[in-house]
């Protein structure tokens, strides 16, 4: 019999001793877990899915340790907690195998068995990264596109009359958004005149323009005229550079007041205030 069999064989017993380890090791770092349950039990879990590993069944504790990295206690606590768990778990595995056989093992028997050891924690430990720096990535994800939604609210100032204002880095993935959620807010509320205050602004790319031109378009077409102000020296020439020199149906001011004034102007002439 080899020695990971062995061991297969005495899964529940390595448990128990296992959690008696865990709470009998001198280190400054284990005193803070020693008393957290639910650590001590994903750390069990952890360990029955190694066992999984070690039976030749390494692709249901691959996918078992990528669900442990983006499980929602994971990516709070941090991962540093669980890899320590990881490491110390390799450490005591190896101990009590040693422990345990008997002294007719060869050392080619235990050189095999710490490589496929070590194989399995190592495969376990690559999954768990995978899986959580997944989350981390979705996670950043959803607070990105949260922050742009939020960015893309529009303040109405007038009756029919909105400000978007922008600011911060606008990236070509970044305008794609904005145009999206703010031409879905037009079409949610009545708009005919949606101020568009770029004066925080700075644009990543030069082929931003053309998505700009493209959301002022669209604006028009749904029967809201655009109106820009605070526009700053390199946005004008990136649009310049996107031949929109002046489009037709935009009016473009150079600060939001003055923009402001002009519309109540407007309106009161036409009567519509």
């Amino acid at each position: 019999m080899t020695i990971m069999n062995h061991l297969v064989q005495q899964k529940e017993i390595i448990v128990k001793e296992w959690l008696s380890y865990y709470v009998s090791v001198d280190d400054p770092y284990i005193f803070t877990l020693k008393n957290d349950t639910r650590l001590k039990d994903e750390t069990r879990l952890v360990l029955d899915n190694l066992f999984i590993g070690m039976k030749e069944e390494k692709q249901q504790m691959n996918t078992f340790a990528r669900e442990l990295g983006k499980a929602q206690f994971i990516t709070s606590l941090g991962i540093s907690h669980i890899l320590f768990h990881i490491r110390l778990l390799e450490k005591f595995m190896l101990e009590y195998a040693l422990e345990v056989t008997n002294t007719s093992t060869n050392y080619q028997d235990l050189y095999e068995f710490n490589m496929t050891l070590h194989e399995v924690f190592s495969n376990f430990t690559q999954n768990l990264i995978e899986g959580y720096t997944i989350a981390t990535e979705e996670l950043m994800q959803q607070k990105e596109n949260q922050m742009i939604k939020n960015s893309t609210k529009l303040i109405r100032i007038a009756e029919q009359v909105f400000l978007l204002p922008l600011s911060g880095t606008m990236t070509e993935i970044r305008a794609q958004q904005i145009i999206e959620s703010a031409l879905f807010e037009t079409s949610d509320q009545p708009v005919s005149y949606l101020i568009i205050d770029l004066s925080g602004m700075q644009l990543e790319s030069r082929h931003i323009g053309e998505y700009i031109n493209q959301f002022f378009e669209s604006l028009k077409l749904v029967g809201v005229t655009p109106i820009v102000t605070g526009m700053q020296p390199e946005t004008a020439k990136i649009m310049i550079n996107s031949h929109m020199k002046h489009p037709k149906g935009i009016q473009i001011f150079p600060t939001l007041r003055q923009a402001t004034r002009a519309l109540i102007k407007e309106k009161e002439a036409s009567n519509e205030f």
